[in-house]
């Protein structure tokens, strides 16, 4: 067995007896991991970025499961619509492509 394996599996169990002695309750692990992906997995940079065909995949996924309303898909295609014709121009990573889609307004 590794040092990484040993590490790995202390942990666990770590993990089960706090559960176990009711310590830590595994809703506080649901929100950390959520939390922990919403860091490592939530800003989306574009193509350059690594993560770019993952993030592809999870939109593809939460459209299938109908995960987006129907009012906010038709303004994005809008949107997609508006690149592909060249005006205006894409917004930068990050930036906010209107006011309804903002992070700021629970669009995105």
């Amino acid at each position: 067995m590794t040092t990484n394996e040993a590490a790995a599996i202390k942990s666990a169990m770590s993990v089960a007896k706090q559960v176990a002695d009711g310590t830590l309750h595994p809703a506080d692990l649901d929100r950390a991991a959520a939390d922990e992906c919403r860091v490592l997995f939530g800003t989306v940079a574009g193509p350059d970025d690594p993560l770019w065909p993952l993030h592809l995949d999870v939109a593809r996924g939460v459209l299938a499961a109908g995960g987006i309303p129907a009012d906010e898909l038709t303004e994005w295609l809008a949107v997609a619509r508006q690149r592909a014709g060249g005006t205006p121009g894409p917004p930068e990573p990050g930036e906010p492509v209107s006011v309804a889609l903002s992070p700021e307004s629970g669009g995105l």
